[in-house]
Protein backbone atom coordinates (compact mmCIF):
# COMPACT_ATOMS: atom_id res chain seq x y z
CA UNK A 1 0.00 0.00 0.00
CA UNK A 2 2.72 2.42 -0.87
CA UNK A 3 1.30 4.10 -3.62
CA UNK A 4 -0.46 7.48 -4.27
CA UNK A 5 -3.58 6.23 -5.04
CA UNK A 6 -3.58 3.07 -2.09
CA UNK A 7 -3.04 6.47 0.00
CA UNK A 8 -5.77 7.92 -1.03
CA UNK A 9 -8.21 4.90 -1.06
CA UNK A 10 -7.24 4.24 2.46
CA UNK A 11 -7.74 7.80 3.72
CA UNK A 12 -11.53 7.59 1.93
CA UNK A 13 -11.88 4.76 3.89
CA UNK A 14 -10.61 5.75 7.12
CA UNK A 15 -13.37 8.60 7.00
CA UNK A 16 -15.99 6.89 6.39
CA UNK A 17 -14.88 4.29 9.19
CA UNK A 18 -14.47 6.56 12.02
CA UNK A 19 -16.98 5.37 14.57
CA UNK A 20 -17.58 2.42 13.06
CA UNK A 21 -16.57 -1.47 14.64
CA UNK A 22 -14.23 -1.77 11.39
CA UNK A 23 -12.75 1.33 12.72
CA UNK A 24 -9.16 -0.27 12.66
CA UNK A 25 -9.74 -2.42 9.39
CA UNK A 26 -9.24 0.10 6.95
CA UNK A 27 -7.00 -1.89 4.91
CA UNK A 28 -8.82 -5.20 4.90
CA UNK A 29 -11.95 -2.97 3.58
CA UNK A 30 -9.77 -1.74 0.82
CA UNK A 31 -7.88 -4.72 -0.34
CA UNK A 32 -10.83 -7.24 -0.06
CA UNK A 33 -12.48 -4.68 -2.67
CA UNK A 34 -9.78 -4.66 -4.81
CA UNK A 35 -9.11 -8.28 -4.74
CA UNK A 36 -12.71 -9.17 -4.69
CA UNK A 37 -15.08 -6.42 -5.06
CA UNK A 38 -16.39 -6.88 -1.32
CA UNK A 39 -18.43 -4.07 0.15
CA UNK A 40 -19.48 -3.82 3.12
CA UNK A 41 -22.01 -1.21 4.40
CA UNK A 42 -20.46 1.31 6.51
CA UNK A 43 -18.46 2.50 3.39
CA UNK A 44 -21.02 4.65 1.03
CA UNK A 45 -21.13 3.54 -2.81
CA UNK A 46 -20.05 6.75 -3.53
CA UNK A 47 -16.31 6.24 -1.87
CA UNK A 48 -16.68 2.72 -3.67
CA UNK A 49 -17.19 4.66 -7.24
CA UNK A 50 -13.74 7.11 -6.30
CA UNK A 51 -12.21 4.11 -5.42
CA UNK A 52 -12.78 2.02 -9.01
CA UNK A 53 -11.46 5.60 -10.69
CA UNK A 54 -8.20 5.34 -8.80
CA UNK A 55 -7.86 1.77 -10.61
CA UNK A 56 -9.47 1.93 -13.80
CA UNK A 57 -7.97 -1.75 -14.79
CA UNK A 58 -9.64 -3.29 -11.56
CA UNK A 59 -10.75 -7.13 -12.50
CA UNK A 60 -12.50 -8.99 -10.05
CA UNK A 61 -10.11 -12.34 -9.71
CA UNK A 62 -12.34 -15.33 -10.25
CA UNK A 63 -11.53 -18.91 -9.96
CA UNK A 64 -12.99 -22.64 -10.03
CA UNK A 65 -14.21 -22.25 -6.65
CA UNK A 66 -14.40 -20.05 -4.00
CA UNK A 67 -13.33 -19.80 -0.01
CA UNK A 68 -13.30 -17.98 3.22
CA UNK A 69 -10.02 -17.97 4.71
CA UNK A 70 -10.90 -18.01 8.69
CA UNK A 71 -8.23 -17.88 11.34
CA UNK A 72 -5.76 -17.59 9.07
CA UNK A 73 -2.83 -17.08 9.91
CA UNK A 74 -0.14 -16.77 7.90
CA UNK A 75 -2.34 -18.22 4.48
CA UNK A 76 -1.20 -22.48 4.69
CA UNK A 77 -5.00 -23.04 3.75
CA UNK A 78 -4.76 -20.05 1.09
CA UNK A 79 -1.71 -21.21 -0.63
CA UNK A 80 -2.92 -24.76 -1.01
CA UNK A 81 -6.68 -23.93 -2.35
CA UNK A 82 -5.69 -21.48 -4.40
CA UNK A 83 -2.75 -23.76 -6.09
CA UNK A 84 -6.16 -25.68 -6.91
CA UNK A 85 -7.68 -22.89 -8.63
CA UNK A 86 -9.53 -21.99 -5.62
CA UNK A 87 -10.09 -18.00 -5.45
CA UNK A 88 -10.39 -16.37 -1.72
CA UNK A 89 -13.11 -14.27 -1.13
CA UNK A 90 -12.87 -13.22 2.71
CA UNK A 91 -10.25 -13.45 5.40
CA UNK A 92 -10.09 -12.80 9.02
CA UNK A 93 -7.38 -12.94 11.17
CA UNK A 94 -6.92 -11.57 14.38
CA UNK A 95 -3.15 -11.74 15.45
CA UNK A 96 -1.05 -8.64 13.88
CA UNK A 97 2.44 -10.00 13.29
CA UNK A 98 0.22 -13.10 11.53
CA UNK A 99 -1.49 -10.36 9.46
CA UNK A 100 1.49 -8.30 8.13
CA UNK A 101 2.91 -11.59 7.34
CA UNK A 102 -0.33 -12.57 5.62
CA UNK A 103 -0.94 -9.21 3.68
CA UNK A 104 2.85 -9.57 2.49
CA UNK A 105 2.28 -13.04 0.92
CA UNK A 106 -0.97 -12.67 -0.31
CA UNK A 107 -1.83 -9.06 -1.08
CA UNK A 108 -4.96 -8.58 1.36
CA UNK A 109 -5.23 -7.92 4.46
CA UNK A 110 -7.55 -10.26 6.62
CA UNK A 111 -9.93 -8.38 8.87
CA UNK A 112 -9.31 -8.90 12.79
CA UNK A 113 -11.85 -10.52 15.14
CA UNK A 114 -14.63 -12.58 13.20
CA UNK A 115 -16.67 -11.57 16.10
CA UNK A 116 -16.71 -8.35 14.21
CA UNK A 117 -19.07 -10.30 11.89
CA UNK A 118 -20.63 -12.83 14.32
CA UNK A 119 -21.42 -11.48 17.88
CA UNK A 120 -24.65 -11.79 18.70
CA UNK A 121 -25.50 -7.75 18.20
CA UNK A 122 -25.08 -8.97 14.28
CA UNK A 123 -28.60 -9.83 12.65
CA UNK A 124 -28.67 -12.64 10.29
CA UNK A 125 -29.13 -10.78 7.30
CA UNK A 126 -26.43 -8.40 8.20
CA UNK A 127 -23.84 -11.32 8.48
CA UNK A 128 -25.11 -12.97 5.02
CA UNK A 129 -24.58 -9.86 3.38
CA UNK A 130 -21.22 -9.21 5.12
CA UNK A 131 -20.01 -12.90 4.59
CA UNK A 132 -20.14 -13.32 0.97
CA UNK A 133 -21.27 -16.45 -0.68
CA UNK A 134 -18.71 -19.01 -1.26
CA UNK A 135 -17.74 -23.13 -1.27
CA UNK A 136 -15.20 -24.24 0.83
CA UNK A 137 -15.15 -22.84 4.69
CA UNK A 138 -12.01 -23.17 5.37
CA UNK A 139 -10.23 -22.24 8.91
CA UNK A 140 -7.75 -23.99 11.37
CA UNK A 141 -9.98 -22.61 14.44
CA UNK A 142 -8.34 -21.85 17.57
CA UNK A 143 -6.75 -25.00 19.47
CA UNK A 144 -5.22 -24.08 22.61
CA UNK A 145 -8.17 -24.37 24.57
CA UNK A 146 -8.41 -28.18 23.36
CA UNK A 147 -5.25 -28.57 23.85
CA UNK A 148 -2.93 -31.08 26.64
CA UNK A 149 -0.87 -27.56 27.06
CA UNK A 150 -3.66 -25.32 27.16
CA UNK A 151 -5.83 -27.49 29.12
CA UNK A 152 -2.84 -27.76 31.79
CA UNK A 153 -2.07 -24.65 31.58
CA UNK A 154 -5.88 -23.17 32.28
CA UNK A 155 -6.49 -26.01 35.06
CA UNK A 156 -3.77 -24.52 37.07
CA UNK A 157 -4.92 -21.13 36.56
CA UNK A 158 -8.94 -22.00 37.27
CA UNK A 159 -9.73 -21.28 33.53
CA UNK A 160 -12.17 -22.51 31.41
CA UNK A 161 -11.41 -24.36 28.56
CA UNK A 162 -12.82 -26.11 25.85
CA UNK A 163 -16.77 -25.41 25.22
CA UNK A 164 -16.94 -23.96 28.56
CA UNK A 165 -14.26 -20.97 27.58
CA UNK A 166 -15.91 -17.76 26.88
CA UNK A 167 -13.23 -16.74 24.48
CA UNK A 168 -11.54 -19.18 22.24
CA UNK A 169 -13.99 -21.99 23.07
CA UNK A 170 -16.45 -20.22 21.91
CA UNK A 171 -15.21 -19.22 18.14
CA UNK A 172 -16.29 -22.71 16.72
CA UNK A 173 -19.58 -20.85 16.77
CA UNK A 174 -18.68 -18.28 14.42
CA UNK A 175 -17.92 -21.18 11.72
CA UNK A 176 -21.47 -22.46 12.73
CA UNK A 177 -23.01 -19.46 12.30
CA UNK A 178 -21.16 -18.95 8.69
CA UNK A 179 -21.88 -22.42 7.65
CA UNK A 180 -25.49 -22.24 8.96
CA UNK A 181 -26.39 -18.55 7.23
CA UNK A 182 -24.15 -19.02 4.13
CA UNK A 183 -24.28 -23.29 3.28
CA UNK A 184 -21.02 -23.57 1.86
CA UNK A 185 -20.51 -26.97 0.08
CA UNK A 186 -17.93 -27.67 1.97
CA UNK A 187 -16.40 -27.14 5.72
CA UNK A 188 -12.63 -27.60 5.58
CA UNK A 189 -11.49 -27.50 9.14
CA UNK A 190 -8.05 -28.39 11.15
CA UNK A 191 -7.52 -28.51 15.11
CA UNK A 192 -5.26 -30.29 17.33
CA UNK A 193 -4.98 -33.99 17.71
CA UNK A 194 -5.89 -33.89 21.18
CA UNK A 195 -9.51 -32.06 20.18
CA UNK A 196 -11.29 -35.81 19.94
CA UNK A 197 -10.74 -36.79 23.31
CA UNK A 198 -10.69 -33.39 25.03
CA UNK A 199 -13.51 -33.62 28.14
CA UNK A 200 -13.59 -37.23 27.74
CA UNK A 201 -14.84 -36.96 23.87
CA UNK A 202 -17.14 -34.43 24.68
CA UNK A 203 -16.26 -31.06 22.92
CA UNK A 204 -15.37 -33.22 19.85
CA UNK A 205 -18.89 -34.73 19.65
CA UNK A 206 -20.24 -31.21 20.25
CA UNK A 207 -18.18 -30.42 17.10
CA UNK A 208 -19.68 -33.19 15.26
CA UNK A 209 -23.06 -33.24 15.86
CA UNK A 210 -23.37 -29.15 15.12
CA UNK A 211 -21.99 -29.62 11.94
CA UNK A 212 -24.11 -32.69 11.33
CA UNK A 213 -27.46 -30.81 12.30
CA UNK A 214 -26.07 -28.40 9.95
CA UNK A 215 -26.44 -30.73 6.77
CA UNK A 216 -22.96 -32.13 6.62
CA UNK A 217 -21.88 -35.40 6.48
CA UNK A 218 -19.05 -34.87 8.79
CA UNK A 219 -16.07 -36.93 7.72
CA UNK A 220 -12.64 -36.78 9.96
CA UNK A 221 -8.95 -38.29 10.05
CA UNK A 222 -5.76 -37.52 12.42
CA UNK A 223 -2.65 -37.04 9.71
CA UNK A 224 0.82 -37.32 10.46
CA UNK A 225 2.93 -35.18 8.42
CA UNK A 226 6.19 -36.63 8.19
CA UNK A 227 5.63 -38.57 4.89
CA UNK A 228 5.15 -35.26 3.14
CA UNK A 229 7.61 -32.76 5.42
CA UNK A 230 10.60 -34.22 7.60
CA UNK A 231 8.14 -33.04 10.90
CA UNK A 232 6.43 -35.11 13.14
CA UNK A 233 3.50 -33.36 12.95
CA UNK A 234 -0.22 -34.86 14.05
CA UNK A 235 -3.33 -32.68 13.11
CA UNK A 236 -6.76 -33.64 13.20
CA UNK A 237 -8.21 -32.79 9.68
CA UNK A 238 -12.40 -32.36 9.25
CA UNK A 239 -13.55 -32.34 5.57
CA UNK A 240 -17.84 -31.77 6.08
CA UNK A 241 -19.25 -31.76 2.69
CA UNK A 242 -23.09 -30.78 2.23
CA UNK A 243 -25.89 -34.29 2.63
CA UNK A 244 -26.80 -33.68 -0.67
CA UNK A 245 -23.32 -33.08 -2.62
CA UNK A 246 -22.08 -36.02 0.00
CA UNK A 247 -25.13 -38.39 -1.46
CA UNK A 248 -24.54 -37.69 -5.17
CA UNK A 249 -20.79 -37.60 -5.34
CA UNK A 250 -19.72 -39.81 -2.26
CA UNK A 251 -18.10 -39.98 1.27
CA UNK A 252 -14.99 -37.82 1.36
CA UNK A 253 -11.95 -39.97 0.62
CA UNK A 254 -8.94 -38.76 2.35
CA UNK A 255 -5.63 -39.22 0.61
CA UNK A 256 -3.11 -41.61 1.71
CA UNK A 257 -0.47 -40.66 3.82
CA UNK A 258 0.80 -43.79 4.51
CA UNK A 259 4.64 -44.46 3.26
CA UNK A 260 8.21 -43.58 4.89
CA UNK A 261 8.71 -41.23 7.29
CA UNK A 262 11.69 -38.50 5.91
CA UNK A 263 14.99 -37.49 7.67
CA UNK A 264 15.43 -33.90 8.96
CA UNK A 265 18.91 -34.01 7.62
CA UNK A 266 17.19 -33.55 4.29
CA UNK A 267 16.23 -29.90 4.58
CA UNK A 268 19.62 -29.08 7.29
CA UNK A 269 21.80 -26.35 5.96
CA UNK A 270 25.59 -26.76 5.33
CA UNK A 271 26.59 -23.65 6.82
CA UNK A 272 23.94 -21.73 9.15
CA UNK A 273 24.81 -18.82 11.05
CA UNK A 274 26.69 -19.22 13.99
CA UNK A 275 24.00 -17.11 16.22
CA UNK A 276 22.03 -20.38 16.15
CA UNK A 277 23.60 -22.06 18.48
CA UNK A 278 22.51 -21.94 21.96
CA UNK A 279 24.45 -20.41 24.82
CA UNK A 280 26.73 -22.23 27.34
CA UNK A 281 23.90 -21.11 29.66
CA UNK A 282 20.94 -22.39 27.80
CA UNK A 283 22.74 -25.57 27.44
CA UNK A 284 23.46 -26.28 30.82
CA UNK A 285 19.75 -24.94 31.77
CA UNK A 286 18.23 -28.17 29.65
CA UNK A 287 21.06 -30.73 30.80
CA UNK A 288 19.89 -29.98 34.31
CA UNK A 289 16.75 -29.39 34.08
CA UNK A 290 15.74 -32.59 31.68
CA UNK A 291 18.04 -34.62 35.14
CA UNK A 292 15.57 -33.59 37.17
CA UNK A 293 12.76 -34.40 34.90
CA UNK A 294 13.73 -37.72 34.44
CA UNK A 295 14.38 -38.18 38.08
CA UNK A 296 11.04 -37.58 38.71
CA UNK A 297 9.23 -39.21 36.18
CA UNK A 298 7.38 -35.81 34.68
CA UNK A 299 8.76 -33.08 32.15
CA UNK A 300 10.12 -32.91 28.57
CA UNK A 301 13.67 -34.06 28.58
CA UNK A 302 16.19 -32.32 25.95
CA UNK A 303 18.43 -33.88 23.67
CA UNK A 304 19.43 -33.22 20.42
CA UNK A 305 17.74 -34.43 17.42
CA UNK A 306 18.43 -37.71 15.47
CA UNK A 307 18.85 -36.52 11.82
CA UNK A 308 17.65 -39.58 10.12
CA UNK A 309 14.49 -39.31 11.31
CA UNK A 310 11.43 -36.39 11.30
CA UNK A 311 11.97 -33.85 13.72
CA UNK A 312 9.52 -33.64 16.52
CA UNK A 313 6.74 -31.26 16.26
CA UNK A 314 7.98 -27.50 15.98
CA UNK A 315 5.34 -25.55 18.70
CA UNK A 316 4.93 -21.66 18.80
CA UNK A 317 6.96 -21.55 21.81
CA UNK A 318 10.00 -23.25 19.61
CA UNK A 319 11.68 -19.25 20.16
CA UNK A 320 12.35 -19.69 23.77
CA UNK A 321 15.17 -22.05 23.69
CA UNK A 322 14.58 -24.59 20.87
CA UNK A 323 13.74 -27.69 23.35
CA UNK A 324 11.65 -28.97 21.29
CA UNK A 325 14.64 -29.76 18.19
CA UNK A 326 18.05 -28.96 18.64
CA UNK A 327 20.43 -29.77 15.98
CA UNK A 328 23.48 -31.52 17.40
CA UNK A 329 26.78 -30.14 16.06
CA UNK A 330 30.58 -31.43 16.07
CA UNK A 331 32.75 -29.50 18.74
CA UNK A 332 30.04 -26.71 19.93
CA UNK A 333 26.78 -26.77 21.78
CA UNK A 334 23.89 -27.41 19.53
CA UNK A 335 21.58 -24.92 17.81
CA UNK A 336 18.40 -24.22 16.95
CA UNK A 337 16.75 -25.05 13.23
CA UNK A 338 16.82 -21.72 11.26
CA UNK A 339 14.02 -19.98 9.94
CA UNK A 340 14.72 -21.29 6.73
CA UNK A 341 15.03 -24.89 7.71
CA UNK A 342 11.52 -24.17 9.51
CA UNK A 343 9.89 -22.94 6.76
CA UNK A 344 10.99 -26.33 4.79
CA UNK A 345 9.38 -28.23 7.28
CA UNK A 346 6.17 -26.45 6.64
CA UNK A 347 6.24 -27.15 3.10
CA UNK A 348 6.22 -23.48 2.61
CA UNK A 349 8.07 -22.27 -0.10
CA UNK A 350 11.53 -20.59 -0.17
CA UNK A 351 10.24 -17.15 -1.34
CA UNK A 352 7.33 -16.54 1.26
CA UNK A 353 7.76 -14.08 3.23
CA UNK A 354 8.11 -14.02 6.86
CA UNK A 355 9.34 -11.88 9.91
CA UNK A 356 13.01 -11.12 10.17
CA UNK A 357 12.73 -11.57 13.97
CA UNK A 358 13.17 -14.94 14.54
CA UNK A 359 10.79 -14.91 17.77
CA UNK A 360 7.44 -13.94 15.79
CA UNK A 361 8.77 -16.06 12.48
CA UNK A 362 9.14 -18.83 14.98
CA UNK A 363 5.33 -18.60 16.50
CA UNK A 364 3.91 -18.16 13.24
CA UNK A 365 5.08 -21.58 11.79
CA UNK A 366 4.39 -22.92 14.79
CA UNK A 367 0.81 -22.14 14.78
CA UNK A 368 0.50 -22.93 11.02
CA UNK A 369 -0.79 -25.85 9.10
CA UNK A 370 1.72 -28.10 7.13
CA UNK A 371 0.86 -26.98 3.61
CA UNK A 372 1.36 -30.39 1.80
CA UNK A 373 -0.96 -31.95 3.78
CA UNK A 374 -3.75 -29.11 3.54
CA UNK A 375 -2.59 -29.30 -0.31
CA UNK A 376 -3.26 -32.91 -0.80
CA UNK A 377 -6.32 -33.44 1.21
CA UNK A 378 -7.39 -30.05 -0.85
CA UNK A 379 -6.56 -32.09 -3.99
CA UNK A 380 -8.59 -34.87 -2.71
CA UNK A 381 -11.58 -32.32 -1.89
CA UNK A 382 -11.60 -31.00 -5.68
CA UNK A 383 -11.08 -34.10 -7.82
CA UNK A 384 -14.22 -35.54 -5.79
CA UNK A 385 -16.52 -32.45 -6.01
CA UNK A 386 -15.62 -29.86 -8.17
Amino acid sequence: MNTKKHTTALEMISNELKGSRFKDNAVAVLTHFLNTGQTIPDISDDVYSEIETLFPVLKKQTGKFTFIDLFAGIGGFRLALSAHGGHSVFSSEWEKNAQNTYFANHKEMPYGDINLFTSDDVLDNELGALIPSHDILAAGFPCQPFSRAGVSARNSLGKKHGFECTTQGTLFYSIERIARLKKPKILFLENVKNLISHDHGNTFRVIKETIEELGYVFNFQVINSETVVPQRRERCFMVCVENSLSEKKGVFRFPDFNGKSLPLRTVLEKNPDQSYTISDKLWKGHIERSKRNKERGTGFTTRVADLNKPSNTIVARYGKDGKECLIPQENQNPRYLTIDECRSLFGYPKNFSLPEKRTPAYKLLGNSVVVPVVDRIASAIIEQYF
